[in-house]
């Protein structure tokens, strides 16, 4: 078995060196025969190693206590990495609302509409509570879709429409 040189060792240790210093000769045995590139290259590998152990260890977190968000229960022992992932859905939703260009308007934090959205007209959202529980349903192309987390996920959704509109408006 002929022994190779990862690809990501050597940018490393050439951006480490310089390229004209980096010596990536192997000897009978598969080993580098510059002794600082070999060390290097234990170094590196232990580093890699070690960040590999990291992330495992980051993927099986778990939580130690009940945490809530956006109306989303995740209980004690569920992975962090699902917490984090609904995280980022709501993180992305809230960009998405912010960035957008329709504007609702509201005379009583029930119920909000916007109108000459693009291909739909006039869209309305409405914030239903049920026992303690909030969810929101937006009312656009003549039909209700919902229920969502958030208001801002239903200003993600009407986006993520009227850009499929779009794509097929110029698909034509």
């Amino acid at each position: 078995m002929k022994y190779s040189v990862d690809p990501k060792f050597k940018d490393y240790y050439i951006e480490l060196v310089g390229e004209e210093n980096a010596d990536f000769t192997v000897d009978k045995n598969g080993l580098l025969e510059d002794r600082d590139a070999f060390l290097a290259h234990a170094c590196w590998e232990y580093k890699e190693n070690q960040l590999k152990d990291y992330q495992e260890q980051i993927e099986n977190l778990k939580l130690q206590n009940d945490c809530m968000i956006d109306q989303t229960w995740f209980m004690k022992g569920t992975p962090v990495a699902n917490l984090i992932k609904h995280a980022e859905a709501v993180y992305q939703a809230e960009v998405t609302a912010q960035n957008s260009k329709i504007k609702f308007g509201t005379d009583d934090n029930e119920h909000w509409f916007a109108h000459e959205v693009p291909f739909f007209g006039t869209v309305q959202i409405d914030r239903i509570e049920e026992y303690g529980l909030v969810e929101w349903d937006i009312h656009f192309n003549q039909c209700w879709q919902g229920p969502f987390n958030s208001k801002q996920r239903c200003i993600q959704h009407l986006e993520e429409c009227i850009a499929e509109k779009r794509q097929e408006a110029k698909e034509g």
